[in-house]
């Protein structure tokens, strides 16, 4: 930069940016007789998109938090990291998977379906992704299925500062949402019409990741009836975009927790 890019003449103020050595010249704007910029160059108009978008995200993320205040992860998955993810026999592939995800992850609309065997290591997977994009500016949202369906029942409390609207509308608006233990417990009409199926539904195109002790028939099924044997979802919608919008991995490792319970059990040794 020269001089001031309101100076007289029309060759003050011209420069070239460092970045994209672009040369920006100035124009003549009669209502105030000054010269000012023709245009920006490629590098301000993308650090003001950032800057927008990074404003946009620290919204939508304030909004996030209020709506889900009451939403507590557990101490473990609080800490977890791919650094303390313990590999073992089994765990190679949706390991594997966890960590591309996170390297492709703009640009993204598929999430991850990961099942297998409890206590093997899924939900600390999935909680290292939500942290490590969190770190990077994303707004992601971590709930298990259970604590969701708690939260959205709250809701019809008469002191509740939180409608359900909101709460479907908060996970929907996530970058990424990540829905942990699907398949706990039994699913009732209201949770499956009035909570599961509009998030699901209304994440179609953006990435939602999933963490079931369920084999993909086991988790078929529970869609379809509730605890009563009732009929839910006998026409397979929710369990359609889920498997049509997510990238699925077995998990094929041991129980760490059972694992580790033994080794206690024999004084430290395996």
């Amino acid at each position: 930069m020269t001089t001031s890019l309101f100076a007289d003449d029309e060759h003050d103020g011209t420069y070239c940016c460092l970045g994209c050595r672009q040369t920006i010249g100035r124009t003549y704007f009669p209502p105030n007789g000054k010269w000012g910029l023709k245009k920006a160059c490629a590098c301000v108009v993308a650090e003001n998109e950032a800057r927008e978008k990074e404003q946009e995200r620290k919204l939508r993320r304030a909004k996030m938090e209020r709506i889900y205040a009451k939403s507590i992860m557990n101490e473990a998955l609080q800490k977890a990291t791919f650094h303390n993810f313990i590999q073992r026999p089994g765990t190679e592939a949706v390991c594997k998977a966890s960590a591309d995800f996170v390297r492709s992850f703009e640009g993204r609309t598929t999430g991850l379906l990961m099942y297998g065997k409890a206590g093997n290591g899924k939900s600390h997977l999935a909680a290292s992704i939500n942290h490590e994009l969190n770190r990077r500016g994303w707004v992601c949202l971590f709930l298990d299925v259970p604590q969701l369906f708690n939260l959205a029942k709250d809701t019809n409390r008469k002191d509740s500062k939180t409608s359900l609207t909101d709460i479907i509308s908060g996970a929907i608006a996530a970058d990424l949402l990540t829905l942990d233990e699907l398949g706990s417990g039994y699913l009732t009409e209201y949770e499956f019409n009035d909570i599961l199926f509009p998030i699901i539904n209304g994440r179609q195109g953006k990435p939602t990741n999933f963490t079931t002790n369920l084999d993909l028939g086991r988790l078929a099924n529970w869609f379809e009836k509730d605890k009563n044997g009732a009929p839910l979802d006998t026409d397979g919608r929710i369990y359609d975009r889920i498997l049509g919008s997510t990238d699925i991995y077995e998990n094929q490792g041991t129980s760490k927790r059972r694992e580790d319970a033994i080794k206690r059990a024999n004084g430290g040794r395996q």
